[in-house]
């Protein structure tokens, strides 16, 4: 899960890791998901 993270983290900036961050990494997640 440690690319998750790093996804979660990349999302729009610290500040947005809670609001903006994990969708935006589960859609990154997903797209590069098998």
């Amino acid at each position: 899960m440690k690319s998750l993270k790093e996804l979660y983290r990349i999302g729009n900036g610290p500040s947005s890791s809670h609001t903006m961050g994990p969708k935006k990494a589960a859609e990154l997640f997903l797209e590069r998901a098998p």
